[in-house]
């Protein structure tokens, strides 16, 4: 399930009028032997009221700007606040939201747009924000030190959430963004690709590096336009997936 399903793309929440009951509907789709994976994504709309955006505040977890105020980018949701997953105990806060979340029936959780990724010109955010790292990856350092494996942290803390939940249940995560190490917690997706030769040549070495790395590696695409081109991407996912 895409970010559709959330009350104004508020994560950890559902859309009372399009999923009033998503248990009874999580258990119809059970009965018909379908799992569900539902996406979160790092960006918490800052607005007063939002237990989520109240609960962060109050247990500080947000990551900073340079000045030391949280560090507000646009999303989905519109204005957002992140939560600084470098933190151990930042992400125990949000591994027991997803374990919260979990009860509502979910069988995986989805984490997109964790690289972490804007809607802004900017696309991701300033390199001058501060993480509050534990010591033991590197302390107190700038988002360019930390940017390439804040994806991989957050797909942990997920993943540990769900463990939470329930530790004799395997989880299931699915992220965008990644490091070396991230097929201990999640498999992984190159994002949304179009069915065209220039997405076709740089899939090539994307999937190539991952598939050294990563257990499971899936693209994204819209439906093909030529017989060419969609005749070549098969043959494409068969080399990968014969080496």
């Amino acid at each position: 399930m895409d970010i559709d399903y959330m009350d104004g793309f508020r994560c950890f929440t559902f859309d009372n009028n399009h999923f009033p009951d998503p248990k009874s509907m999580v258990d119809d789709l059970h009965s018909i032997g379908c799992k569900s994976i539902w996406m979160l994504d790092p960006g918490i709309k800052e607005e007063k009221g939002y237990f989520v955006y109240e609960s962060g505040s109050e247990n500080d977890v947000w990551i900073k700007k340079a000045d030391g105020s949280p560090f507000i980018g646009e999303v989905w949701p519109g204005d957002c606040v992140f939560p600084d997953f470098t933190s151990e105990r930042i992400r125990t806060w949000w591994a027991r939201l997803v374990r919260d979340f979990i009860s509502n029936g979910v069988d995986g959780i989805w984490n997109d747009m964790n690289e972490p990724a804007m809607t802004t010109t900017t696309k991701t955010m300033p390199e001058s924000n501060i993480h509050r790292g534990d010591a033991d990856i590197g302390g107190v350092q700038n988002h360019s030190y930390y940017h390439n494996v804040y994806g991989m942290l957050m797909a942990r803390s997920t993943y540990e959430g769900m463990v939470m939940s329930n530790t004799e249940k395997r989880p299931f995560v699915l992220t965008r963004a990644g490091f070396i190490g991230s097929q201990r917690y999640a498999a992984t997706w190159t994002g949304d690709n179009l069915s065209n030769w220039e997405h076709l040549h740089m899939s090539l070495s994307m999937v190539l590096q991952l598939v050294c790395k990563l257990f499971l590696q899936v693209q994204d695409s819209q439906p093909p336009s030529l017989s060419s081109l969609k005749c070549i991407k098969h043959q494409v996912i068969y080399f990968v997936l014969n080496q």
